[in-house]
């Protein structure tokens, strides 16, 4: 009885120590088990749990914005399996996307990344992502058959839906030489353009933006019932129907107008083109007088009043907020207008060093400068809306009655008049 005694004491004293061992080393394990995105689109396996927490974060932005961006709806095919490895300081590997057969008759798409690449995910990242999320929706939830090719995603389709759902804002702003007479790009053309490499950061994201706008372009309307159709095999020539090999896509959903996209993806191109306002901006020279009317308009124009102005209690620190509001005008200020910036500036910078002379010279010759800038700006806007108009190929219309030419009078001498009397007579 002592024995049995003595061994319910012990156990009953590390019972709780096994049971706090044991859910130690569960919530050590459980990274390595997975964690599965909400709409069930990824799966992510990894070892770092502060870096799962990122990729778990990023990886459910992408899931929400795909199935906004194409109308595609979540299903219980098998998900995107997502797999964070850790980085060996001597290899250096890039991200890859596989795809292989499972027994009964299931895909598995996976994704490689390196550890030091989870935190940093980035367009490259997201391309592999898109591609893997429409080779999911391609497969349906039937594994490939053995040796077959995988399906090629055209590059323009990769790029442009990975700038979709990884850009928050993807109407940036892009260059577009057709909006400066250059020649109008084709959607013909640019379906076998090679993408730059990532080198050419610059040249890499215009091409993006481009590829995005041209996705949009497309689901407009009931563009995106054919694109899902496109993507899943169900057009009638889709070679998903003739055998189980699943070829690569075609370059282009057939069933998308060409001529219509064409057109919603140049006037998004262009609206994407034009540039905030900013605050380096350059203004024109009606804005900036303006703006220099806003600032100045505190300081008077007559000796007596400006004389009696700096004599002031504080006077000083207004004349230098002034200032400071000068020199900010004149970063963006018309250079026709930095003239009268300037003398404004050196007019407050020492006016007690000044004479009532010297200071109605400098005050009449302030005013005299801006007259005559905003004489000369209008000259300028004149001219410069008279080389418009005049630029303008369709006549406007307003000189055609001197353009006609008045039809001539007819004078007959004798014989036609005698001609004219035979005529009426008859032969």
């Amino acid at each position: 009885m002592i024995g049995v005694g003595i061994f319910s004491r012990i156990r009953s004293a590390f019972m709780p120590w096994i049971f706090l061992l044991l859910f130690i080393q569960h919530a050590f394990a459980s990274p390595s088990s997975g964690i599965t995105t909400p709409l069930g689109l990824f799966h992510l396996q990894g070892d770092d749990l502060a870096t799962n927490r990122r990729v778990e974060r990023w990886l459910g932005v992408i899931e929400k914005r795909f199935y906004e961006i194409t109308g595609f709806e979540a299903q219980d095919f098998p998900p995107v399996l997502v797999v964070i490895h850790r980085q060996q300081p001597s290899v250096e590997e890039q991200p890859s996307l596989r795809v292989d057969s499972l027994e009964g008759g299931l895909p598995r798409i996976q994704i490689d990344f390196q550890g030091e690449q989870g935190p940093h995910f980035g367009l490259q990242s997201g391309r592999l992502l898109s591609s893997a999320i429409l080779l999911r929706e391609r497969y349906a939830g039937k594994a490939p058959q053995v040796g077959s090719s995988i399906p090629e995603i055209p590059l323009w389709l990769s790029h442009g839906l990975a700038t979709l759902c990884i850009d928050g804002n993807p109407q940036k702003t892009m260059q577009v030489s057709y909006l400066q007479g250059g020649v109008p790009p084709g959607i013909e053309a640019f379906l076998v353009e090679r993408p730059p490499d990532d080198a050419n950061h610059l040249l890499e994201e215009n091409y993006d933006r481009r590829a995005a706008c041209l996705v949009q372009a497309g689901l407009k309307g009931d563009g995106s019932a054919v694109f899902r159709k496109w993507i899943r095999g169900d057009e009638d020539n889709d070679s998903k129907k003739k055998h189980d090999s699943m070829a690569s896509l075609s370059p282009w959903p057939s069933g998308w107008p060409m001529q219509r996209v064409e057109r919603e993806w140049l006037l998004l191109m262009a609206s994407s083109s034009h540039e905030e306002k900013s605050v380096t901006g350059v203004l024109n020279a009606s804005e900036s007088l303006r703006q220099y009317d806003a600032v100045a308009q505190s300081l008077p124009m007559d000796a007596l009043s400006f004389e009696k102005l700096r004599k002031e209690r504080g006077a000083d620190f207004t004349f230098q907020g002034i200032n400071s509001r000068l020199a900010a005008l004149r970063f963006q200020a018309n250079p026709l207008v930095i003239p009268l910036i300037d003398s404004t500036m050196n007019l407050l910078k020492s006016p007690k060093h000044l004479s009532g002379k010297k200071l109605k010279e400098s005050l009449s010759a302030l005013t005299s400068l801006r007259v005559a800038t905003l004489k000369r700006s209008r000259e300028i806007t004149d001219y410069l809306d008279w080389y418009e108009a005049a630029k303008i190929p369709v006549p406007s219309g307003l000189f055609d009655v001197l353009l006609k030419s008045p039809e001539p009078k007819l004078r007959k001498g004798p014989v036609g008049r005698y001609l004219d009397a035979v005529e009426v007579r008859g032969w």
